[in-house]
């Protein structure tokens, strides 16, 4: 039942964070219109016949069965997209002209709506008790020794500089790149870095969750914390306590717990420094860890947890200006991909529709408030830079038409207008209906990959409780 109530509230959440973004974006086309004196017939959130609908003073206010959008019917604007996509009247011949100048900004506000809510919610992120994600380098904090990419000579803590010779900066833009420039011989030559030396590594990739490409066999760098201390063992008597975070054994950096779990099994016998930071503090404590012959390994004797596992890709950078430069960038670098003819279909392949759009949203929200508002500042971006496109039936394209018309003193022909605007909208219905099916088709994937959140009380992992478990990450990382 609790379950129940809590799935249903984040339904209702999921749908008031979708509304707003499709709401600001057109309630500013509505304000900038009724503020230079253009005719408004329906402010409509949502597409297709009405749930709900009220007239006031001449403009009709509704809610359509579709939610996947909305619009400001302006038939000074773009009579003839009105008459295709919203089904208004002829009513804009008998209307006053309108200025190119005036249309141009009722196009461009709707967007500039966007991009302002965009800054509310980048600085409700930076206010939030969140810390950064992983913006700061590609380490690498585990490599499988049975995989391709250990035979390949890819090793814990190797930083990656380059994918294929384009420039790293981030774990997450590592795993961008892996997809983009894996090429037809299904490999990426990789620059790392290990003790002030830099290689060049040539690394298999295969298919992911998702149908995207990625390197098996690695895992990121990510914050080691302690979990439980078994009573007793070497631990214990080091003073190690649950909650420390630990940052280097025996004078190496941890990058992650199973860089942590290699090297006290590689130290048996041996006493060993173990820095940690507890509350703000730096503390060195000194820990000799014992061979479990049931384990098979020396253990220090504690569980052990990545504090990083689960961030997500809009909740890698903390001040307000670092999270929209990276959505804008993380945008139009897959706006380049996609002409790029080496990258597009990968790029293409990336891409994800409404449903997709739905589930992240969804997603983020069962991980926390907070990595939902980051999510939907990365909406909010994104579909500010898409909206600008120069594609009839976008903003972009009543800019483009507009900007003719102020420069030329000439307008487009109505009837090219018409054909481009039937042409590009039965484009894009396509090619929503091809990405909502093809969301359909990978949504069971992505949520068994993310460990069935849809009811995470019959799926979560269950703790490690025997012996043998210790020094082995919690959860969905044990081994």
């Amino acid at each position: 039942m609790g379950s129940l109530i809590g799935n249903f509230t984040d339904a209702l959440v999921l749908f008031l964070l979708f509304s707003v973004t499709i709401f600001v974006h057109e309630l500013c086309h509505f304000l900038t219109a009724i503020k230079l004196g253009l005719v408004v017939e329906t402010f409509s959130i949502g597409f297709g016949p009405a749930l709900w609908k009220i007239e006031r003073k001449g403009i009709v206010y509704k809610l359509g069965c579709i939610p996947f959008g909305g619009y400001v019917a302006l038939p000074q604007l773009d009579p003839a997209g009105m008459k295709t996509i919203q089904g208004a009247t002829d009513a804009a011949g008998e209307l006053p002209e309108v200025s190119p100048w005036k249309r141009i900004l009722v196009a461009v506000s709707g967007v500039c709506g966007n991009i302002a809510l965009a800054v509310v919610l980048a600085w409700v992120v930076y206010l939030s008790p969140t810390e950064d994600g992983d913006a700061g380098a590609a380490t690498i904090g585990f490599v499988d020794p049975g995989s391709a990419a250990f035979e390949a000579g890819l090793r814990t803590g190797d930083e990656v500089l380059s994918v294929n010779g384009e420039t790293v900066r981030s774990w997450h833009e590592f795993t961008m790149l892996s997809m983009l420039r894996s090429g037809r011989d299904g490999e990426l030559s990789l620059e790392v870095e290990s003790d002030d030396a830099v290689r060049v590594v040539r690394v298999a990739v295969e298919e992911g969750v998702m149908g995207e490409t990625t390197v098996p066999g690695i895992l990121p760098y990510s914050v080691c914390v302690v979990g439980a201390v078994r009573t007793g063992s070497p631990a214990e008597r080091a003073g190690l306590l649950e909650g420390d975070r630990v940052v280097s054994f025996a004078g190496t950096p941890v990058v992650g717990v199973e860089h942590l779990i290699e090297m006290v099994a590689a130290r048996g016998g041996e006493a060993s420094a173990v820095v940690v930071e507890r509350k703000g503090r730096t503390l060195e404590l000194g820990v000799t860890p014992e061979l479990d012959e049931e384990a098979g390994r020396a253990l220090m004797g504690v569980e052990l947890r990545s504090a990083e596992m689960g961030v997500m890709p809009w909740m890698r950078y903390k001040t307000p200006w670092a999270q929209i430069r990276g959505d804008a960038s993380e945008i139009a670098r897959i706006l380049r991909a996609l002409v790029t003819p080496r990258e597009s279909r990968q790029a293409a392949g990336a891409l994800g529709g409404p449903v997709m759009i739905i589930s992240m949203l969804w997603v983020s929200i069962k991980m926390s408030i907070f990595n939902a508002i980051g999510f939907l500042r990365f909406l909010n971006v994104n579909l500010a830079i898409l909206n600008l496109l120069p594609i009839p039936v976008l903003d972009g394209g009543h800019i483009v038409f507009c900007l003719w018309e102020g420069i030329t003193r000439r307008k487009v022909h109505p009837k090219l207008v018409n054909v481009l605007v039937n042409v590009f909208a039965t484009l894009l219905i396509g090619v929503f209906v091809l990405l909502t099916f093809r969301d359909v088709m990978r949504l069971p994937r992505m949520f068994r990959a993310l460990g069935g959140l849809w009811g995470e009380e019959e799926e979560a992992p269950a703790p490690i409780e025997s012996v043998q478990g210790v020094d082995e990450p919690v959860g969905d990382a044990a081994e």
